[in-house]
């Protein structure tokens, strides 16, 4: 379902999107509690006597997106004439990557401090993708294989590093080959829009969560027949104004991260269902509609592709899970 395969929260609120449960969405655009939980609190839907309208009334916040840009200083650099890993950026969060090959594949495989591993292709030549650090402080492998005929590879280099973060949030704040997004798109234009007079981080999800809800129609039949390999295109999702789970959590994360808000795109299992949604993390907490608490430090979950795909007919949990046993693998 993407370009990688698996070769195997402190201020306050953590709000995970879960593509696949959660919080519904009326037509009326109304939000209705429908199995929300979270760790180390319950989420409340009574109305408190002092609420209004507003997550956290108050000025306007200045939502002029910033789009971060991954760089390439060469200070710590793994060179070949097939492929260029520098590592110079690890501690922000972050390591890039080049296929130097003008007509050959390269993959990246990335072993994480758990023992996870991560596998991107590179099929543009000269072009530097950027890989975060997905799982914090620890010690990474970066090996990089060389295709030589259909699914058999060569070894072109290992580069072992250690990394201490400077910002545990570094590696949720760049776009990477997941959540693709460049100043000035239409993605990072958007966010801005849809943020516009948002009086709280809390708001700003709630807008954009409403806006992909209520106009992004869940693709059946992309969900059947999607290859292996495939990558969201932002772009092209806001043409079609459809997409799959893995859409979803990639539109929403480029939207989020570009309205400066730190957020992960998972990937894993609902149920038997492989599955992506996302995490993001906000500095305030609120009251969402009058309807929602979001309490601050603990984890919430939201569910826009559920909502999308229950408008529609056919069998929602063989698609993306029944909405029980969330189990994340990978985070981008």
């Amino acid at each position: 379902m993407s370009g990688f395969y698996r070769i195997a929260s402190k201020l306050s609120l953590i709000i995970i999107l879960l593509i696949g449960v959660s919080l519904l969405v009326s037509c009326d655009g109304d939000i209705q509690v429908n199995g929300l939980f979270g760790s180390g609190g319950e989420l409340s839907s009574e109305v408190p006597a002092d609420s209004s309208e507003r997550a956290n009334p108050g000025e306007p916040l200045d939502t002029t997106p910033t789009v971060l840009v991954a760089t390439q200083p060469g200070l710590a650099v793994k060179n070949h004439d097939k492929a260029t890993l520098d590592y110079s950026n690890a501690s922000g969060g972050y390591v890039c990557v080049r296929n130097n090959m003008q007509q050959t594949k390269a993959m990246v495989v990335m072993t994480t401090p758990d023992g996870s591993q991560y596998k991107y292709a590179i099929t543009t030549p000269d072009v530097f993708i950027t890989i975060p650090m997905s799982v914090g402080n620890g010690t990474y492998q970066v090996d990089v294989y060389e295709n030589l005929y259909g699914d058999n590879y060569a070894a072109i280099f290992a580069q072992k590093f250690d990394v201490v973060l400077e910002d545990e949030f570094g590696p949720f704040l760049y776009p990477n080959p997941c959540v693709n997004y460049s100043e000035g798109d239409a993605v990072v234009k958007l966010s801005q829009q849809l943020a516009s007079n948002a009086t709280s981080e809390v708001e700003v999800v709630e807008q954009i969560y409403m806006y992909v809800v209520q106009n992004i129609t869940y693709d059946y039949d992309k969900a059947e027949t999607v290859a292996p390999g495939y990558l969201p295109n932002n772009e092209d999702t806001l043409r079609t104004m459809t997409g799959i789970c893995f859409d979803y959590a990639s539109l929403m994360a480029a939207m989020l991260r570009a309205q400066g808000l730190p957020t992960k795109l998972d990937v894993g299992y609902c149920g038997e269902a492989y599955h992506a949604w996302i995490e993001v993390y906000t500095n305030d907490a609120g009251w969402v509609r009058k309807k929602i608490e979001f309490p601050s430090k603990t984890y919430v979950r939201l569910d826009p592709a559920f909502d999308a795909a229950s408008k529609g007919t056919g069998d929602i949990s063989r698609l993306i899970g029944d909405g029980q046993n969330y189990q994340p693998i990978l985070y981008y």
